[in-house]
């Protein structure tokens, strides 16, 4: 059976109620956009704003003149795969509701780009479904990071909540017709979250708190004291081992508890001049040969070194650098 996309072309023959642009099946609308749009929340009034550019439309649409019926917002993009499997899904509900739900689709994307998509996708090749594109205003209004990002207007024109594109389902669709609250877990998306920069710090991408797990090695940090020390974190339910201005014997003392007991004379570690710092966090429960085993791991990996206790003796012996030889790592 060949997918065809159909509930957008549901959308040309209900917009009665908007001020109607004559044009053949592919016409494209421009109109004025406000800048300096404000995002909307939970419970907020739309703006009966225009919208920018509408492709294989037969009008110009107002935000404000979809009043009187439930609207979804779907943001896509033609780099979303879950966005593009997702349109035969809303293409039936679309058609299941009839006269009383409008799913309108909205992307950045220039209108070039999209004939060309709808020309050419494999999934959905020859499919020209009506498109909000190259559009501004939608997206300050409900500003996203992730696709597909799903946008719920009531009849009343008041925003009902911000979902994935899974939640929009008959049942919820049935419910908010009813007259009922969307249930649906509310989608929010980390919109400062700079992927250049190392997660959680400074609070990049959630609270430096969130981490489950965290090893973390660094050179002498000025003013902090030489100490070792292991507590448990009980509310994070999380060990804690962290070593501050130590030198290297005293880090793979953490590893290797009898390495504390022999002489100086028995250890082969090399440069003993720096000191370094040391943290590890993970869940309560490891067991204290697996911490020490995983203790060895992060300091053998870090100082490229393979270590050795022979029962009397301990040292650490350079690993071979391969990294001339080796090719630049990819995902």
């Amino acid at each position: 059976m060949k997918l065809k996309i159909c509930f957008l072309l549901f959308l040309c023959s209900n917009f009665g109620v908007m001020a109607q642009v004559k044009g053949g099946a592919d016409a494209e609308v421009g109109t004025m956009v406000s800048d300096g749009l404000l995002p909307l929340k939970v419970g907020d009034a739309v703006p009966d704003i225009a919208l920018a550019k509408v492709l294989n439309g037969k009008g110009a649409l107002r935000l404000g003149g979809f009043k009187g019926k439930l609207l979804i917002l779907d943001f896509w993009a033609t780099s979303c795969g879950s966005c593009i499997q997702a349109m035969p899904r809303l293409d039936s509900l679309q058609r299941l509701f009839a006269d009383r739900l409008v799913i309108l689709p909205v992307t950045a994307e220039k209108a070039e780009s999209i004939r060309y998509f709808q020309k050419h996708n494999a999934f959905l090749k020859g499919s020209k479904f009506i498109s909000v594109v190259e559009d501004k205003a939608l997206h300050q209004l409900f500003p996203h990071r992730l696709l597909p990002h799903e946008v719920w207007i009531s009849a009343a024109g008041k925003v009902l909540g911000f979902t994935e594109v899974t939640e929009v389902t008959e049942e919820r669709i049935r419910s908010v017709l009813a007259g009922d609250s969307l249930s649906a877990p509310l989608k929010k998306d980390v919109l400062d979250f700079d992927p250049a920069k190392p997660l959680l710090v400074r609070g990049n991408g959630a609270p430096d708190t969130n981490y489950r797990y965290r090893s973390l090695i660094t050179a002498e940090i000025k003013g902090l004291p030489s100490a070792v020390s292991v507590r448990v974190d009980s509310l994070h339910q999380r060990t804690v081992i962290m070593a501050t201005n130590v030198t290297l014997r005293k880090l793979y003392e953490l590893a290797y508890k009898p390495l504390r007991n022999i002489p100086d004379s028995m250890v082969v570690l090399g440069d003993q001049g720096a000191l370094w710092c040391y943290e590890l966090d993970l869940p309560v429960g490891g067991g204290a040969g697996n911490i020490r085993q995983w203790i060895r791991q992060d300091l053998d990996r870090f100082f490229k070194v393979r270590s050795e206790w022979s029962g009397d003796s301990f040292r650490l012996v350079p690993l071979p650098d391969r990294s001339a030889a080796d090719e630049p790592f990819t995902l």
